[in-house]
């Protein structure tokens, strides 16, 4: 399974892609627009990551470099997968959460991480972790990572991060988390 296919499977229950692109009207052709965003931001950075089973995917960059994804790629996801009737409320959801990032000079931000729900429990988790800690390692940056979901918070603790803030963005508790470059 490549990238592509697993971030379109899980991203189809993600939270803030539902905010940002709806449910109805194209939505998998949107959510295929999310996904292609994402790799192709990550992917510009080298912050693409599967592990070594093909059951989950994490995605991130370093801020103080980052590439944005390909225009050709951001275009289409901004007129037709999230519209002109969404836009305002996407672009105040990222200025929200630009206010938890611009606390650091520099970080590495985690834009993505999932796993197929097929594959939960089977520690795909750590495969991503790991990659991303290195990365880290190498860096010695800290890393930020947001959720709305009380269970991704919980994952997210067990690896290595903690909240730092809660925050409400969009309507949505939203937990704002970090990991210091200084833990081993």
């Amino acid at each position: 399974m490549n990238a592509l296919e697993i971030l379109k499977e899980t991203l189809v229950d993600n939270r803030s892609v539902i905010f940002s692109i709806g449910s109805k009207g194209f939505f998998r052709l949107k959510v295929s627009l999310v996904a292609r965003f994402l790799y192709s931001e990550a992917s510009r950075n080298k912050g693409v990551f599967i592990d070594s089973k093909n059951e989950g995917i994490i995605c991130f960059f370093e801020a103080k470099d980052k590439r944005s994804a390909a225009f050709i790629i951001e275009l289409p996801l901004i007129l037709f997968g999230i519209g002109p009737l969404r836009i305002l409320r996407v672009w105040l959801r990222k200025r929200e959460v630009h206010r938890f990032h611009s606390q650091w000079e520099n970080y590495i931000h985690c834009s993505y991480l999932a796993v197929r729900k097929s594959a939960r429990g089977h520690g795909a988790i750590y495969d991503l972790r790991d990659a991303l800690f290195q990365f880290q390692q190498e860096k010695q940056l800290p890393i930020l990572i947001e959720t709305t979901i009380e269970k991704n918070k919980r994952v997210y603790e067990r690896i290595g991060f903690r909240v730092h803030e809660e925050r409400v963005v969009s309507g949505f508790k939203t937990f704002c988390m970090v990991r210091e470059h200084s833990v081993n």
